[in-house]
């Protein structure tokens, strides 16, 4: 069962963070609530959170922070925890953005490297 401002999705629990300031401050924020950044661990898991995107009338201007970075490694998504990514699920044509992008962002048809500043919202899971 999800807490308060939590909303269940499959076995999971997500929330929904608006004003951080980037990647880190995104990151703070879910830890702020108990949770962590979204790992996005399959097909079902994406498609169910980008769903939940569309139900609230959101486009694909509307971006979030996941969990996922290769800034230490250029082309390999590690989570925040080290752990390497076995499922990205890229929208066609990405990752894109080479080493000026090193942080994914999910939108409601789209999963996609961004840049690590700029977003202002995340999705935590818990």
């Amino acid at each position: 069962m999800c807490g308060y401002d939590w909303i269940g999705i499959n076995l999971a629990c997500y929330q929904i963070i608006h004003n951080a300031t980037g990647r880190d401050g995104a990151s703070a924020g879910c830890q702020s609530l108990g949770g962590h950044l979204t790992v996005i661990s399959d097909a079902q898991e994406k498609a169910a959170i980008q769903g939940y995107l569309a139900s609230l009338g959101l486009t694909d201007t509307d971006k979030f922070y996941i969990d996922g970075s290769d800034a230490a490694e250029e082309g390999v998504w590690r989570t925040e925890a080290g752990d390497v990514m076995t499922y990205t699920g890229w929208t066609s044509g990405q990752p894109d953005g080479g080493t000026g992008q090193n942080c994914i962002g999910v939108s409601v048809t789209r999963l996609f490297d961004a840049r690590c500043t700029g977003i202002q919202c995340a999705i935590c899971e818990m």
